[in-house]
C-alpha cells in the first residue's frame, strides 16, 4: 500500500489517461489535416505551382469550413465533461443528440452555399487569374461533398474518447489517411484528373471513416450513459454549446479572414509564388498542429471533469502535462523544419520552379520559430474555455489571428518587404505569449505563478491537510485501507461510529473494485482519495480497470450480489449507508464518488 498525502498517488492513473487521450487527439488532428497535406504533395508533384497556389488561396476557406466542427466539438466536449463531473447523465445525453443535429444541419447548409457560389468565393479568396480561379472553384466543389461527414466525425470523436474507444478513433484516423492517399494516387496516375478529382478524393476519405466511428453508437442500449436518441431540438442548449466553443470559432474565423487579408497583401507586391509558398507553410503548420493542439484538446476534455470534482491538484497536473508535452513536440518539429527546409520544399514543389523553391525554404526557416509559442496560446486558450472565461478567450483569439497579426504584417511588409509577412508570424506569437503571462500575473488569488495559472479562487477545492490519496496495485494492498480511513475521519472530527462506517465503506468498495478489475493479469491501479469537506466525508475512487457502472450493477442485483464469496463483498452496505453514490466512465477509466 502506498499512502501519500498530496497528489502523487493518482499521478500514474492521470498520466496514463492523459497520454492515451493525447495520442488519440493527435491521430484525430492528423487525420483532419492529412487530406490537404496529401493533396499538397500530389498537386505540387504532378499538377504544378498553379495547383499549389490554389491550395494557398483555399487555405483560409478550409479554416472557415473547419470552424463549425471545431466550435461544436469543443463546445459539446466542454459541456459534456462538466456534466460528467457532477453526474448529470440525462443532460449529458441531450447534449450528445443535439450536437449531432446542429452539426449535420449547419454543415449541409454551408456546403450547399459553397457549391452555389464557388466561383464568387474563389475571387474573394484572391484567385483573380482566370485559370487559377477556375481550378480553385473546382477544388472547392470536390471538397464540399465530404464536408458534413468530416465535421460530424470531429464532433463524434470526443464522445468516443469519453467512452474509452481510443482504438476506434485510431482506426478512423488511419482509414482517412490511407483512403486519401490511394484515391489521390488513382486520380493523378490513372484518371489524370485535376483539382475537382483531388478534392473529391479527400471527400471520400472523410465519408468512409465517419461510418466507422458512428457504428459504435448505432447499437447502444438505453442503459448506457449516452446514446443516439433524437429528443427534439433545444435552441437554448445549442446556443450554450456554440457559446462554449465560440473561442475556437473566433480563432478559426479570424484566421480565415486574416489569411485572406495577408494573401491580398502578398498579391499586391506583384511577386510570383508568394501566395504559393505562404500557403505551403500554412499547410505544413496545419499538419503539425497536433504537436500543440492534441495536449491542449486533452486539457480541455479533462479540466471540466476535475472542476466538477473540485480537484485542484489534478487540474494543476494536467496543465503541467499539456504544457510540457506540447513544448517538447513543437521544439522538435521546429528544429526539423529549420534544418530540413530544403528537403521539405523538395517534397511539395517541382524542381522546375527554382524561385518558388528558394522562397519556400526562406519562409519555412523563418516561420518555424513561431511554433513553440503556439504551445502557450492554445493550452491557455483551451483552459480559459474549460474555466468558462469565454469572453477572454474570444478576445485572445481575435488578437492572435487579426488584431495584432494583420497590422504587424502590414507594417513589417512596408519596412522589410515580403519577408515581413513571415517575421510577423513569429513576433505576433511572442507578443501574445507576453500578454498571456501578464494576464496570469494580474490574478491576485494566489502568490505562486503555477497557482495563479489555475485562475481559481483560493477557496476552490480542499486544503492539503483535508485530503489523503492512496494507490493500490493488488487486493492485498487494500486490506488495511479501513484503518487509514478511520484515522483520517477521526482527525477531522468524526465520532467513533461514523469513522468506523467510513473505514468500512472505503475498504469494502476497494475490495469489490479490485476483485473485479485485477483478474485480467495486467498491471492496474486503483486510486482512493479521501476528502473531508464541510460536513461530508467523501471517497473518490478512480481506476483504470475494466469498466463497471456500480450504480447499474447494484440496481440490477440489489442485495443478491452474484459473486459474494466468503462474505467479503459488502456492496449493499455501501449504498445503504451512503448519502450519495455517483459513477462516471470517462476516458476509459472508472470514476466513483461516495458521500457520507
Amino acid at each position: 500500500m502506498k499512502t501519500i498525502t498530496g497528489r502523487k498517488a493518482e499521478n500514474r492513473i492521470i498520466h496514463k489517461l492523459f497520454l492515451r487521450s493525447e495520442v488519440s487527439w493527435a491521430l484525430s488532428d492528423i487525420s483532419k489535416q492529412i487530406g490537404p497535406m496529401v493533396d499538397l504533395f500530389f498537386v505540387g508533384a504532378f499538377i504544378g505551382v498553379n495547383g499549389v497556389t490554389v491550395l494557398g488561396f483555399v487555405a483560409p476557406l478550409l479554416m472557415m469550413m473547419e470552424l463549425v466542427g471545431t466550435m461544436i466539438a469543443n463546445g459539446t466536449r466542454n459541456k459534456a465533461s462538466s456534466l460528467i463531473g457532477v453526474g448529470k447523465f440525462k443532460e449529458f445525453n441531450r447534449v450528445f443528440s443535439d450536437s449531432l443535429i446542429l452539426t449535420g444541419g449547419s454543415t449541409i447548409a454551408i456546403g450547399l452555399l459553397l457549391g452555389i457560389f464557388s466561383s464568387v468565393i474563389s475571387t474573394v479568396l484572391g484567385a483573380r487569374d482566370p485559370e487559377i480561379s477556375g481550378m480553385t472553384s473546382q477544388y472547392i466543389l470536390g471538397l464540399i461533398i465530404g464536408y458534413p461527414f468530416a465535421t460530424l466525425t470531429r464532433v463524434l470523436t470526443p464522445y468516443l474518447q469519453i467512452e474509452g474507444q481510443y482504438k476506434r478513433v485510431t482506426v478512423t484516423a488511419i482509414s482517412t489517411t490511407v483512403i486519401d492517399i490511394i484515391l489521390d494516387a488513382l486520380v493523378v496516375f490513372v484518371l489524370k484528373g485535376g483539382m475537382f478529382e483531388i478534392g473529391l478524393a479527400t471527400s471520400i476519405g472523410n465519408i468512409i471513416p465517419f461510418f466507422i466511428g458512428a457504428a459504435f453508437f448505432m447499437g447502444r442500449k438505453k442503459s448506457v450513459d449516452f446514446h443516439l436518441s433524437f429528443q427534439g431540438f433545444c435552441p437554448k442548449l445549442c446556443k450554450e454549446i456554440v457559446k462554449l466553443g465560440a473561442p475556437n470559432g473566433v480563432s478559426l474565423a479570424c484566421n480565415s479572414i486574416g489569411g485572406m487579408m495577408i494573401n491580398n497583401m502578398l498579391v499586391s507586391l506583384n511577386m510570383p509564388y508568394l501566395v504559393a509558398v505562404n500557403g505551403l507553410f500554412n499547410q505544413i503548420q496545419g499538419f503539425l498542429l497536433f504537436t500543440w493542439l492534441a495536449p491542449a484538446d486533452t486539457l480541455l476534455a479533462f479540466v471540466p471533469v476535475f472542476l466538477g470534482e473540485e480537484d485542484r491538484g489534478s487540474i494543476k497536473l494536467v496543465q503541467k502535462l499539456a504544457l510540457i508535452h506540447a513544448f517538447i513536440m513543437t521544439s522538435i518539429v521546429t528544429v526539423i523544419l529549420y534544418f530540413g527546409a530544403e528537403s521539405i520544399a523538395t517534397i511539395f514543389l517541382k524542381t522546375d520552379a527554382p524561385e518558388a523553391f528558394r522562397l519556400a525554404c526562406q519562409c519555412i526557416r523563418i516561420c518555424c520559430f513561431a511554433l513553440p509559442f503556439y504551445t502557450v496560446f492554445d493550452n491557455f486558450n483551451n483552459y480559459l474555455m474549460a474555466n468558462k472565461r469565454i469572453r477572454t478567450a474570444n478576445i485572445l483569439g481575435f488578437l492572435n489571428e487579426i488584431g495584432i497579426l494583420v497590422p504587424l504584417d502590414y507594417l513589417l511588409i512596408k519596412l522589410v518587404g515580403y519577408t515581413g509577412a513571415w517575421y510577423g508570424k513569429v513576433f505576433n506569437m511572442v507578443l501574445i505569449t507576453l500578454i498571456i503571462i501578464i494576464y496570469i500575473l494580474y490574478n491576485k488569488e494566489d502568490k505562486k505563478f503555477v497557482d495563479k495559472m489555475l485562475l481559481l479562487p483560493r477557496t476552490f477545492g480542499v486544503n492539503k491537510d483535508d485530503e489523503i490519496s492512496v494507490i493500490a496495485t493488488s487486493t492485498k494492498e487494500i486490506m488495511h485501507l479501513s484503518q487509514i480511513a478511520i484515522l483520517f475521519a477521526v482527525e477531522h472530527g468524526a465520532d467513533d461510529e461514523r469513522a468506523r462506517l467510513y473505514g468500512l465503506i472505503t475498504e469494502e468498495l476497494s475490495i469489490f473494485l479490485s476483485n473485479h478489475g485485477f483478474k485480467d493479469g495486467r498491471e492496474h491501479y486503483i486510486n482512493v482519495r479521501l476528502v473531508a469537506k464541510d460536513d461530508d466525508f467523501i471517497i473518490r475512487m478512480r481506476d483504470d480497470c475494466k469498466l463497471l457502472n456500480l450504480n447499474d450493477y447494484y440496481q440490477l442485483f440489489g442485495d443478491n450480489i452474484p459473486f459474494n464469496k466468503g462474505g467479503d463483498i459488502g456492496l449493499p452496505i455501501i449504498f445503504k449507508a451512503s448519502k450519495d453514490v455517483k459513477y462516471t466512465s470517462t476516458f476509459g477509466a472508472n470514476n466513483l464518488i461516495v458521500r457520507m
